[in-house]
């Protein structure tokens, strides 16, 4: 089957979930009024539902410039009974220091209308958070909530610039990873790694975090990255942390993921901070196996 990509847009709606087509009709015996409609090509009126009103919508490399969350635009056209296909990447902000990116690639028949949901959560999403330091007594709080010991190894996915990875090394963990989306987030962790002298036993690495799928060495995640982030690498951390292994996360939970403690820390900057801890368990394992 010979696939076409979409070259000529006129409005559309962001990323997706669900694809519906409308049902087919029997094809009427040929004439010369459908041979002369199949040669001239038709067109297919597809619809994309959004999350939010401002969503950025782009359709294989077009800015869509309307506004609402149910946008749409004709195809084509192209000859009748042919497959098609495009790709639709829906970004918006749920907050003012969360970005949401969400993309699919749909394939259709000419003439069908088709539906495209982006309103639903994808385990494909991509979230970028604004850099916020946790002030150094706040982080060095969660390395002494996360009860670190000789035998663990840390984990902190959006690093900024380390310093709760460092505050977990001296606390007496054996070795840590970091990871920034941010050039200059993992260029500055990098630098204050080296300044604690702990550059051979952390390792910076500069890339986005839900790319990395093997969690199986590390004993102790640290989060501050948002609600949105934490629902996306949850399944991850169910399938890959050995029972036993914490999490600690300032500010942020883990929807219906209750937290086994919930602690208040009075910072010297005079702030209230709340930290929460999960135990995986295998309760927990259990609880993702079910769901798949």
């Amino acid at each position: 089957m010979i696939i076409h990509r979409i070259l000529i847009l006129s409005g559309i709606l962001l990323s997706g979930i669900g694809v519906a087509t409308a049902p087919r009709a029997a094809a009427p015996p040929p004439s010369a009024q459908t041979t002369a409609t199949a040669a001239a090509g038709v067109t297919s009126r597809i619809t994309v539902l959004v999350p939010e009103d401002n969503t950025e919508l782009i359709v294989d490399g077009n800015t869509i410039g309307k506004a609402g969350t149910s946008r749409s635009f004709e195809t084509g056209p192209f000859a009748g009974g042919t497959t098609h296909e495009f790709t639709v990447t829906a970004t918006w902000q749920p907050n003012t220091y969360t970005t949401m990116t969400r993309s699919k690639t749909v394939s259709f028949r000419a003439g069908e209308p088709v539906t495209v949901d982006l309103t639903i959560d994808d385990p494909d999403d991509r979230v970028r958070v604004i850099y916020v330091p946790t002030p150094a007594d706040v982080a060095e709080a969660m390395a002494e909530l996360a009860g670190i010991t000789r035998d663990d190894v840390v984990y902190e996915p959006g690093c900024g610039d380390a310093r709760i990875t460092i505050a977990g090394i001296k606390r007496g963990a054996r070795r840590a990873i970091c990871i920034d989306i941010e050039p200059a987030r993992a260029a500055e962790s990098q630098v204050n790694v080296k300044t604690a002298g702990l550059d051979d036993r952390i390792d910076v690495r500069l890339g986005d975090a839900l790319d990395v799928k093997d969690l199986s060495d590390v004993t102790v995640v640290f989060l501050y990255m948002g609600d949105h982030f934490n629902m996306l690498i949850r399944p991850v951390l169910w399938r890959d942390l050995k029972v036993g292994s914490r999490i600690v996360s300032h500010r942020f939970t883990m929807g219906d993921w209750a937290p086994d403690k919930t602690i208040s820390v009075m910072s010297d900057d005079g702030g209230v901070y709340e930290l929460h801890l999960w135990t995986v368990t295998e309760d927990v394992k259990r609880r993702l196996a079910d769901r798949r």
